[in-house]
């Protein structure tokens, strides 16, 4: 890695657990000195601080978006990271950016589209989206129609309620492993 490059752009992505070299749910303390360069690096479009709608969650772009970090201002926490197009890691060595949706289905005919957000998810690939529109909607829309469509981001997914039940197995129906006993 360059100096001044503060996430691994060509590290695999581990569904569920990290991109970027950064784990989902980490403490951002470790990384204060770098956000708090942010007018610095803006010039330079290494880390920009975008604006978000939400009074809980703050979103740091690094490299223009390459890799896009939410940051929950209550706990410090990241609670989620996507990566976007230059993003060259990969997700078991065969998923990435860019590639299109039917590539994505030669790889597992198991991914579903859902909506929002425009992602495919998958009970073998737990722990990961793959974005590639934020208008299909699952009601009216057919994934055949979107074949040809780019993945324009891989986020994690790690999100769980109080009780400890993964939020998106419970909306999507999705088969957890963990919960097969």
């Amino acid at each position: 890695m360059e100096k001044e490059q503060y996430f691994d752009i060509e590290a695999p992505i581990i569904p569920g657990v990290s991109l970027g070299g950064i784990q989902q749910g980490m403490e951002v303390k470790g990384l204060e000195k770098m956000f708090r360069t942010d007018q610095y690096f803006a010039r330079d479009k290494k880390i920009s601080l975008v604006t978000t709608p939400s009074l809980r969650y703050i979103e740091y772009w690094y490299m223009g978006g390459i890799i896009r970090l939410k940051v929950d201002i209550y706990d410090g926490r990241i609670t989620n990271i996507i990566a976007t197009k230059g993003y060259q890691g990969t997700v078991n060595g065969v998923l990435r950016v860019g590639m299109t949706v039917r590539e994505v289905l030669q790889v597992d005919a198991g991914f579903s589209c859902y909506s929002p957000p425009g992602g495919l998810m998958s009970p073998n690939f737990l722990g990961i989206c793959l974005y590639f529109t934020p208008n299909f909607d699952a009601e009216t829309d057919s994934l055949s129609d979107y074949m040809d469509h780019k993945i324009l981001g891989i986020g994690l997914i790690n999100e769980f309620n109080a009780e400890g039940d993964d939020v998106y197995v419970m909306l999507y129906g999705l088969n957890h492993p963990r919960f097969n006993g």
